[in-house]
């Protein structure tokens, strides 16, 4: 079962961070969840936004 999250979404090198609705994959064994309130985007961040990190968009960073 997956639950809707808000998150901070980059779906090109250089876009805007974008807060839309993910679906989130239930916890498997072992794993758990937790609820986050907050959070800040870090250098890095910024860096894999700026074209560094090779991953596929749309990407949720942090």
């Amino acid at each position: 079962m997956s639950l809707p999250v808000r998150a901070a979404l980059l779906r090109s090198v250089k876009g805007p961070f974008l807060i839309d609705e993910v679906e989130l994959e239930s916890p498997r064994e072992g794993e758990l969840r937790v609820r986050v309130t907050a959070s800040g985007i870090c250098h890095t961040d910024l860096t894999y936004r700026a074209g560094a990190g090779r991953f596929a968009f749309p990407a949720v960073l942090g």
